[in-house]
C-alpha cells in the first residue's frame, strides 16, 4: 500500500480492534522513516436516554463527559495501546461510530481506514455493521482485520475482474505481498458460459475440449491484463488462477478457504446501489463471509458521498 501518509483506526477495545491497531502500526512502519500519521478514535455512541431529569430510573445516569473520560482511561490501560507507542494519537469522541469514521475519512484526507471485523457484541458472526458500512461508503481504502491477524500476511490473493479498480487492487496486493514476503495469488472467477448444460451439439462435436480451452483463454487474458506489473509479479513468483465457478463471490470464498489466504484484496464500486442492498454484490459477500482479512480498494477519483 502506497502513499499512506494518514491512517485512521477505529477501535472499541475488542480483540478485533487490537489486531486492527497492531496492523495499522505495522503497515504505517512501511513508510520511509515511519512517517505515517496514525490516529485512533473510539466513538462513544450517543446515549439513547435523557442525560438528566429521568424520573423513571432509580439511579442517576453518567453524564457524557464521564463516558468520554472512561474511554480515555481504558485506552491508557489497554495493552495494545501501550505496544503502539506514543506516536499514535488517540481521541474519544461522542457520536455514531459509522458516521464519525466516514466523516473523518472524508474530511481529514485519510489514506487508509483500519477496522476490526466486528466488535464484542457480534462475536464471530462475520463483519459487523460499522465495518460493513465503511467498506461500502468510505472514500479511502479500508482494511478489515480479523481477530488474531495482527502479524504479517503470509498468503495474499488479488481478486481481478478486469476493471481498472481491480488493477488498483492488484497493485495494492503486490505491495503487501512484497513487504510481508507473502505468497501472491492472482485470481479471476468466471462462470461456465453454458451454465452447466454444455455447449451446443455442433460445437461439442467439433471442439469436445471447449471448456478446457475456454479456461486457458481466460487465464491468458488474465496474464495479459497483469502484464504491466509483470516485473513485480515475477519477483514474487505470483500464481495465476482462472477459476470456473457458479457465482463470483462463492468462487472467491472457496479459493480463500482452500488456499488458506489471510488477506483478500478486491476493488469495490464507488457507490453501492439498491440491487446490492437487496441481493448483495460480489465484494459485499466476500467482505461479509470471508474468514480472512479484507483490503477494499475504491476506484480512482471516487466522488465524495
Amino acid at each position: 500500500m502506497d502513499r499512506l501518509n494518514k491512517i485512521l483506526v477505529g477501535i472499541e477495545f475488542s480483540p478485533c480492534s487490537a489486531a486492527a491497531l497492531q496492523q495499522a502500526v505495522r503497515i504505517g512502519g512501511w513508510m520511509a522513516e515511519g512517517k505515517s500519521q496514525i490516529t485512533v478514535i473510539h466513538v462513544v455512541p450517543i446515549p439513547v436516554y435523557p442525560i438528566s431529569g429521568n424520573s423513571f430510573l432509580p439511579v442517576e445516569l453518567p453524564p457524557v463527559d464521564i463516558l468520554l473520560q472512561a474511554a480515555r482511561e481504558q485506552w491508557a490501560a489497554w495493552p495494545p495501546a501501550k505496544e503502539a507507542g506514543a506516536n499514535v494519537k488517540f481521541e474519544a469522541i461522542l457520536g455514531s461510530p459509522r458516521m464519525e469514521l466516514l466523516d473523518r475519512a472524508l474530511h481529514d484526507g485519510i489514506d487508509l481506514l483500519v477496522l476490526g471485523a466486528h466488535g464484542e457484541a457480534h462475536g464471530q458472526r462475520g463483519v459487523g455493521p460499522v465495518a460493513s458500512a465503511c467498506v461500502q461508503r468510505a472514500v479511502a481504502k479500508v482494511l478489515v482485520v480479523r481477530e488474531g491477524q495482527s502479524d504479517r500476511f503470509r498468503s495474499v490473493v488479488a481478486c481481478v475482474d478486469f476493471s481498472e479498480t481491480s488493477r488498483l487492487a492488484l497493485e495494492q496486493a503486490i505491495r503487501v505481498a512484497a513487504q510481508d514476503n507473502a505468497a501472491l495469488h492472482i485470481l479471476h472467477v468466471f462462470d461456465d458460459p453454458w451454465r452447466g448444460v454444455g455447449p451446443p451439439p455442433d460445437l461439442k462435436s467439433h471442439m469436445p475440449d471447449f471448456l478446457e480451452r475456454y479456461e486457458e483463454a481466460v487465464e491468458k487474458h488474465l496474464r495479459n491484463f497483469c502484464e504491466p506489473l509483470a516485473h513485480e509479479m515475477v519477483a514474487l513468483k505470483a500464481q495465476f488462477h482462472a477459476l470456473r465457478f457458479e457465482g463470483h463471490g462463492k468462487g472467491i470464498l472457496d479459493f480463500v478457504q482452500r488456499e488458506r489466504c489471510d488477506l483478500a484484496v478486491l476493488g469495490t464500486r464507488a457507490k453501492w446501489n439498491l440491487r446490492d442492498f437487496l441481493m448483495g454484490s460480489t465484494a459485499e459477500r466476500v467482505v461479509r463471509e470471508a474468514p480472512c482479512s479484507i483490503l477494499a480498494v475504491k476506484p480512482a477519483g471516487t466522488p465524495t458521498p
